[in-house]
């Protein structure tokens, strides 16, 4: 009997069944227009990341809705330039969590995650101050540099650090990362050796005049502002130009030597040694895998740039690290993994995982072309040492997420569509 009457139970349902499909129909072609959008449009594809807040709205609330202190409590005021793959994340959530701790009030983007990269930083690319609050002390989301206009925003005293990385290891890193993004990477993403095929004819792939393509070419000093394109400089501009860079960054830390840039970091900015804990955020799957001497030798020639930079702050590095004292290093080294050990340990289930084994909040953002691995905590954790685990590990889109709310008690604002 049942049977029968079906189809006139849902024949009096049609209006509802007719708005349904509708609404169904709705979402696909919303759906397909997005992905129509940022497929012709590479730029906004590689900065937008993600149109909605990769923080959950209610598992910010869970975390704490209260508006963040609105005065600084002690120490410099830090604008770090956050560079590409070169162990930035790691360094970003370190200041994160010092300037939760210290209730600093955070210069946000306007929009999602980064100050509108990869144009030049502009104070209009900026959140409003929030209410009561006096001044902006930390800076330190994706952005290329303008250090006048970053000036303008946290003001002196400031200090300034960014991080570099062997350049071999940071364009191998880059191009894997974005290889589906950058639109001198996108031809390769299906080649059998993609990052070869590239170094063999790179101009048959790089246009220069797209500033989607900034990464593709020497990456660090892209980020760092400066002109990438150009196939010799004049030594005597070019070394002014390092000169000038030396005297903006009170700290150019060297992802090689973490630990130690990490130490030098801790006196410039009065933290203290276990504000400095720390575990390797979006981390590439296989990412330390050999490279080939013939690649190497290949990605040096084409990013020549950054290999003149990379070695003239290595140098200032290891100056810094000299006037330190390498005895005083050495020994607090020894001290500083101790602790890492110990947080690690305390902290996490074991090492890192891919994506499909990880709690949903604790997964970081996965471009398509490489697995980013991510961390699950240890069980029977109390109270205060989840807290501090969970923000140790939190991943970069959530931690930004999460602070916006704080400070603003809103969620962040999207990308504009148009």
């Amino acid at each position: 009997m049942n049977c029968f009457w079906l189809p006139f139970a849902i024949w009096k349902r049609r209006s509802w069944l007719v708005a349904g499909l509708l609404l169904l129909l709705l979402l696909l072609l919303r759906h397909l227009a997005m992905h129509e959008r940022l497929k012709s449009n590479p730029r906004e594809k590689l900065f937008h990341l993600h149109q909605k807040t990769a923080f959950p709205h209610s598992f910010a609330k869970a975390w704490g809705s209260g508006k963040a202190g609105l005065e600084k409590q002690g120490g410099p005021n830090i604008v770090f330039l956050k560079t590409h793959k070169t162990g930035s994340s790691t360094v970003q959530n370190i200041l994160f969590r010092a300037g939760e701790q210290r209730n600093l009030t955070v210069a946000f983007p306007r929009y999602s995650y980064q100050f509108a990269y990869p144009e030049h930083f502009s104070r209009d690319f900026v959140e409003d101050l929030p209410p009561r609050a006096a001044r902006f002390n930390l800076l330190c989301s994706h952005m290329r540099l303008d250090a006048g206009e970053a000036r303008a925003v946290v003001p002196p005293p400031a200090v300034f650090l960014t991080i570099l990385r062997d350049p071999a290891r940071t364009f191998e890193s880059v191009f894997h990362y974005y290889r589906n993004i950058v639109p001198a990477f996108q031809p390769l993403s299906n080649h059998s050796k993609p990052l070869l095929a590239f170094l063999e004819a790179p101009h048959r792939y790089y246009n220069a005049q797209d500033v989607s393509n900034g990464l593709a070419r020497n990456p660090m000093t892209f980020d760092l502002g400066l002109n990438t394109s150009q196939e010799a400089a004049p030594s005597d501009r070019w070394a002014s130009e390092l000169e000038r860079l030396n005297r903006t960054f009170q700290l150019v830390m060297i992802a090689e030597h973490f630990d130690e840039s990490l130490l030098l970091a801790r006196e410039l900015l009065g933290l203290g040694m276990d504000e400095l804990m720390y575990v390797r955020l979006n981390v590439r799957h296989k990412e330390e895998e050999p490279m080939a001497r013939e690649l190497v030798q290949k990605i040096q020639a084409w990013n020549w740039v950054d290999v003149q930079l990379y070695r003239f702050f290595q140098s200032v590095f290891w100056r810094k690290v000299e006037r330190y004292g390498y005895v005083r290093m050495k020994r607090e080294l020894a001290a500083f993994r101790a602790l890492l050990r110990k947080a690690a340990g305390k902290c996490l289930a074991g090492e890192p995982v891919g994506p499909e084994v990880m709690a949903d909040e604790l997964r970081p953002w996965q471009p398509g072309s490489v697995t980013i691995l991510g961390y699950n905590l240890r069980q029977n954790l109390t109270s205060d040492q989840y807290r501090d685990c969970f923000r140790m590990v939190l991943p970069e889109l959530q931690y930004h997420a999460y602070l916006y709310y704080r400070q603003y008690g809103r969620d962040m604002r999207p990308l504009p569509t148009a």
